[in-house]
């Protein structure tokens, strides 16, 4: 039986139809594949992961504001101090997640140092004598003492800084953890101390993706498989993570299970304790890592 001349037109135009996908899917993944990356040309911010051994410091820098996360342990204290004074004599706000000595330890030696503006902390507490050494440099330098509450923001310069946790009642001080994202134009870093999947959650819940999304992502509590919740790690969506970490810590950090789960989300990561310190630089635009 032939085909009526309706059928037939029908056919080409399923068939060129056809065609045109295909070409449009295949130009797109041309495009994916072989556009290059933005290319930070201006590097106008740099934001810097501080090989502080087993421990957290970081620190982002532009023009002449600064802010700094966590001061690193004790034992790092003068090499930390060090790295920062060679690039700045003063910081805006200093940061200092829990009172860990890890994330602690080098804030006297810092203060003493630096001229630091303002420290924002969380209400949690602990019997130790780094905290109490702490508590003493704070008095004896007149600074500026926040409580950081979820929601609140703050401004240094072309600087943004927004914390999203504590937000609540948690059962251990790494939950109690001040979680920073701090953002220059387009480009946001997420710091996260060694917050756990408690506060994991409720930040997710608690706030929109855009308000998460960050190029970067400080892995929480050095790598930790009690931290970084696949729901986290996916809702922050980071284009590169680091990892701060002592070489052949008594830890096991990071454990496997975070190196893992960074191939699977194919999140491009560092590490201090195999790099030393990281530092990227940013236009606001795009980021990359900075050649040293």
């Amino acid at each position: 039986m032939r085909k009526s001349k309706g059928y037939r037109k029908e056919k080409a135009l399923g068939i060129v139809s056809a065609v045109v996908f295909v070409i449009l899917a295949v130009l797109y993944l041309v495009d994916a594949l072989f556009t290059p990356k933005h290319k930070v040309v201006h590097a106008e911010c740099e934001i810097h992961f501080v090989d502080v051994g087993q421990g957290d410091c970081t620190m982002v820098i532009s023009d002449e504001n600064v802010i700094v996360v966590d001061c690193g342990p004790r034992e790092s204290a003068k090499d930390a101090s060090e790295y920062i004074k060679s690039y700045t004599d003063t910081i805006d706000y200093l940061v200092l997640t829990h009172p860990h000595e890890d994330h602690i330890g080098g804030a006297e030696q810092i203060l003493e140092d630096i001229s630091v503006e303002n420290v924002i902390m969380s209400d949690a507490v602990t019997d130790t004598l780094v905290f109490d050494s702490l508590l003493c440099a704070l008095d004896e330098n007149n600074v500026n003492v926040i409580e950081a509450f979820a929601g609140n923001s703050y401004a240094a310069g072309k600087l943004d800084l927004s914390i999203l946790s504590p937000a609540g009642e948690m059962t251990n001080l790494n939950d109690y953890s001040i979680v920073a994202r701090i953002s220059y134009m387009d480009v946001s870093v997420m710091v996260t101390g060694d917050v756990e999947h408690n506060s994991e959650k409720a930040i997710v819940d608690a706030f929109s993706k855009k308000d998460i999304e960050s190029e970067l992502l400080k892995v929480s509590h050095h790598g930790s498989s009690t931290s970084n919740h696949e729901s986290f790690v996916k809702a922050v969506d980071p284009e590169f993570a680091v990892i701060q970490c002592g070489e052949d810590n008594s830890y096991g950090h990071p454990h496997r299970e975070i190196i893992d789960l960074l191939n699977k989300l194919n999140i491009e990561y560092y590490r201090t304790d195999e790099e030393g310190s990281v530092v990227f630089v940013t236009d606001g635009i795009g980021v990359e890592l900075k050649d040293q």
